[in-house]
């Protein structure tokens, strides 16, 4: 027995299926929240050399195109020659530079991390001695002092934490050694994507336009393209434009005589990737440390930092990034903290780049409901007739 089924009352079908499935998916996630988490954590452990592959692959694709158009646009070699190519040289490059940055960078971080903690007994002597002549200067008991001192519990907390970050950089430095096998797999799988990534593209297209109305297809298309490009430019450009600060602030520390150069050009390189809050993050700890060993040390660092960030909003990160967000200041400020709150520092980092395609496209679907409406909008107060 052949039922058939008008095209209305497919469309209901689809919608009440749809919605049943979406009910039952959002029952599960509510009450059995802790075993979904439990599963997509599992799955992330699973799939991790893919993803970090994928995210690798993500990072090395505009290097591997430009050295594949530039440097071998001209050559004989066929298109699959020139790709291989290209993505030999530029994973030798990255892989060569990653392991001169580490070897570099982690000696002379674990130098600088045990040289303070050496003096840090010095150091808190040097605090007490400035809370004391506070004391003395705005006339409060050093009683009150010494049980303000006794409250902060500096020394040990200051040196609980330092001592929990060596083994956090000897375990970063490890665990390259542990999970080599990861890391040959991903950089496998981030050298296959680039590979076929027209055979990709063209498969997941297919798939897109199969399932989707021609319109809908249409929208996600662009809509994948523009991440694409707020990623790629955000993500690349913030990393490349952290490391220039990083590296400039370690050897203007060495130009300046002041002692823990390598820890301080990391913690100012690594917290500047943060948009906003980023280097207040970096360089308050940094101050007071510097306070502790040289008041003069502290006011250089300030003022330099202070002349490196000017430098970095205004010359270096517009010409690195361009305006490819399209969102005022205040939306990265909303961003920044939202995305800090949902996911921590990852959410801060990444909570630009997502805020702006969600503008971005809640943008185009009301200025598309406006041409329809044949309103338009401008930038006076009150009703539209």
């Amino acid at each position: 027995m052949h039922i058939e089924f008008s095209k209305d009352m497919k469309k209901r079908i689809i919608v009440y299926s749809s919605s049943l499935i979406l009910a039952i998916l959002a029952f599960t996630l509510i009450t059995r929240f802790d075993e979904v988490v439990k599963f997509f954590q599992e799955m992330i452990r699973i799939l991790f050399p893919f993803l970090l592959g994928f995210a690798i692959a993500f990072i090395l694709n505009q290097p591997v195109m430009a050295f594949e158009q530039k440097v071998l646009g001209k050559t004989k070699l066929n298109n699959g020659s020139k790709r291989i190519l290209s993505e030999l040289v530029v994973f030798i490059v990255s892989i060569g530079f990653l392991i001169l940055i580490i070897g570099m960078v982690v000696p002379s971080l674990l130098d600088s991390i045990k040289m303070f903690m050496t003096n840090i007994q010095e150091y808190s002597n040097t605090l007490y001695e400035y809370l004391d002549y506070f004391a003395k200067t705005f006339n409060i008991s050093s009683e009150t002092i010494s049980q303000w001192f006794s409250d902060l519990d500096l020394l040990p907390s200051i040196s609980q934490a330092l001592r929990s970050y060596i083994p956090k950089i000897a375990d970063f430095s490890m665990g390259f050694v542990k999970e080599i096998a990861n890391f040959i797999i991903a950089i496998a799988a981030a050298f296959y994507i680039l590979l076929d990534k027209q055979s990709l593209i063209r498969g997941i297209k297919k798939l897109n336009y199969s399932i989707f109305t021609k319109e809908f297809a249409n929208y996600l298309t662009l809509f994948s393209h523009d991440a694409k490009e707020v990623f790629e430019q955000y993500i690349v450009g913030n990393l490349l434009d952290s490391l220039i600060v990083g590296v400039v602030c370690y050897f203007g520390m060495l130009i300046f005589k002041i002692p823990y150069a390598p820890m301080i050009g990391f913690i100012v390189g690594v917290t500047n990737i943060i948009p906003i809050f980023g280097p207040f993050l970096g360089a308050i700890p940094v101050i007071i440390i510097l306070l502790l060993i040289n008041p003069w040390y502290s006011l250089i660092f300030a003022i330099f930092i202070l002349v490196l960030q000017q430098i970095d909003g205004n010359v270096l990160k517009p010409v690195i990034l361009g305006d490819k967000l399209g969102i005022s200041g205040f939306w990265i400020l909303f961003s920044v903290t939202v995305g800090g709150a949902l996911s921590g520092v990852l959410g801060m980092f990444l909570g630009v780049p997502v805020f702006a395609l969600i503008y971005a496209s809640l943008k185009d679907l009301a200025q598309i409901n406006l041409e329809k409406k044949n309103i338009e909008i401008n930038d006076e107060a009150g009703i539209i007739q």
